[in-house]
């Protein structure tokens, strides 16, 4: 009876497209094909030796060092100084501005070899010297990613460089064409930042101001060392990218077409894919894959990426000193039990989205045997009778997407929760968000809370499994939610203790066990990402996460 009732409510109140995914986002992505060519709707040709994508720029170029692959233009534009396969898992060997690299088995030190004659667009060499400067500058903007920071911050001397108290960082060592990296504590992810962490030419911007990074004269036509490079730009309309002649690794034969749009939300992917003006591009959004069923000519791929939507849980005192409405463990998993993840995933996404036991998307970096919490509102009440849940007690959810399809998420677990005796009020938060969400207490065990939130619905798009679990610890600058946990920050410590790929999953399994038992957050589901490609595009052999950097070979591919 009760699946029923909830059947009604999904039709009577949710709409079918899929929850819109949040920018820049994350990893461990695998490829199939889930459409195929063969509709009777005929597909237009586009223009040839022309490469239609989104992603283009509607008033600048973002920075690549916020969300390195979110856009067509920062995976075409910029080069790395090494090489990820579709996996994320960086390449041995060879790199693609490095020529060469070394990194100690302890994780104490990196060393890179840059390629003979390597040059900016402009012509200009790409010297050792200009890549100390990048990692140096980029500690100093308010637009580096959390990963690459915690990567150059774990740099012998990078303290006293951030400080003033010295003018470079003295872990930096330049000598010729070699560039060698010496920490002072692991940094498990340096081999992957250097994969994605993109070098940019000093002479455009060592007068720029770090904290204005992104209003830089020279992202209006920047000037990068990748495979493309800018040949014309009309902001907000269309922007020309064409090969780059000095590339290393080959010369496209082909120029890109990029329309504006954000990347992972174009209110014209359908309609220019329809019209044959979208030969390479991806989306979040089920109701595009819909759309574009029976078209010929095209083919979609499910890629399953590190993206993750949850309830971040708030445990800490209220302002009065009176324990939380969820401090309790007991609470925490009458609600995951209380939410049928597989109905709304089934039903509303149409089969988009899969229900989640942890941050970490299944696949072989999640442990085995986690509980599902599969929808049991029986025990669900049985929690809450152990704790005393007073029916009274409303819990305060906030959410600052502004879609429909999330106010109708929020309406349906509403009525989830009533039915095991939990009032719940759900509302769109505005303005400033990292006050108003993330704001950490002065307190980082104790509290009080400094939000005023029980929940809050939101997305997490890793590049790593560290940039999921590191934001939990004790005192971190954004742990608005956890109280200081010792067993908890043992298990986040040694995912951090070592550089080797093994060892790291091991305490990543041993964390999740933890996280699994405990609910430190709500994991509700992970949403994959559909990847559209054209007949007309030929060469494609690697399918990843397209919002991130791995060698695609982009530079190979033909154009019809």
């Amino acid at each position: 009876m009760k699946k029923k009732l909830f059947s009604l409510i999904f039709a009577a109140s949710i709409s079918m497209a899929l929850l819109a995914g949040c920018g820049g986002g994350q990893e461990a992505a695998t490829g199939t094909e889930i459409k195929a060519e063969g509709g009777t709707e005929a597909m237009p040709a586009g223009e040839e030796g022309v490469l239609y994508s989104n992603g283009g720029p509607t008033e600048f170029f973002e920075t690549p060092w916020l969300n390195p692959g979110t856009y067509m233009y920062n995976k075409t534009l910029y080069a790395r100084l090494l090489l990820a396969d579709e996996n994320l898992s960086p390449i041995s060997g060879e790199g693609e501005l490095a020529s060469s690299y070394e990194m100690a088995e302890d994780g104490s030190y990196l060393k890179f070899t840059l390629r003979d004659g390597i040059t900016w667009h402009d012509g200009a060499p790409i010297t050792a010297e200009e890549i100390q400067w990048n990692i140096e500058y980029a500690l100093k903007t308010t637009v580096l990613n959390s990963v690459f920071r915690s990567a150059f911050e774990a740099i012998e001397g990078s303290g006293a460089y951030l400080d003033g108290s010295a003018e470079h960082i003295s872990g930096i060592v330049v000598d010729g064409n070699t560039i060698t990296l010496n920490f002072d504590r692991v940094a498990p992810d340096a081999l992957l930042v250097f994969t994605q962490f993109a070098p940019l030419p000093k002479k455009y911007l060592a007068d720029v101001d770090p904290v204005s990074l992104q209003q830089a004269e020279y992202f209006q036509h920047p000037i990068g060392s990748g495979p493309f490079k800018v040949e014309e730009v009309q902001m907000g309309n269309y922007t020309i990218l064409a090969p780059f002649e000095g590339y290393y690794g080959g010369v496209a034969n082909y120029k890109i077409h990029l329309n504006p749009s954000a990347g992972d939300s174009d209110p014209n992917f359908v309609t220019n894919a329809k019209a044959g003006k979208l030969d390479y591009a991806y989306t979040k959004n089920i109701a595009d894959v819909q759309a574009l069923e029976g078209q010929s000519g095209i083919t979609l791929d499910k890629v399953d990426v590190r993206y993750t939507r949850l309830f971040y849980v708030n445990k800490f005192p209220n302002a009065d000193g009176t324990p939380g409405a969820l401090s309790d463990i007991r609470v925490r998993q009458a609600i995951a039990y209380a939410i049928d993840m597989a109905a709304i995933c089934e039903g509303v996404m149409n089969g988009a989205g899969v229900p989640a036991n942890s941050l970490t998307p299944d696949g072989s970096d999640k442990v085995d045997g986690l509980n599902n919490y599969d929808y049991n509102p029986e025990k669900a009440k049985q929690l809450l009778a152990e704790v005393g849940w007073d029916s009274n007690r409303e819990i305060k959810v906030v959410y600052y997407y502004t879609d429909q399809a999330t106010q109708d998420l929020m309406a349906v677990i509403q009525q989830y929760l009533a039915e095991v005796g939990i009032k719940m009020n759900a509302s769109l938060v505005e303005g400033d968000l990292a006050t108003i969400l993330w704001k950490a207490p002065e307190d980082p065990v104790n509290g009080p809370r400094a939000v005023d939130w029980d929940m809050c619905y939101a997305a997490n798009a890793a590049l790593s499994l560290h940039e999921y679990y590191d934001r939990y610890a004790t005192g971190y600058s954004i742990n608005s939610h956890t109280p200081g946990d010792p067993k908890l920050d043992e298990l986040i410590a040694a995912t951090n203790a070592s550089a080797d790929a093994e060892v790291q999953k091991k305490a990543f399994f041993e964390l999740q066990k933890y996280e699994n038992e405990t609910l430190f957050e709500i994991p509700l589901y992970y949403q994959p990402i559909y990847l559209l490609h054209s007949d007309r595009v030929e060469g494609i052999e690697a399918i990843g996460n397209p919002q991130f950097n791995f060698n695609w070979g982009v530079q190979n591919w033909v154009v019809k």
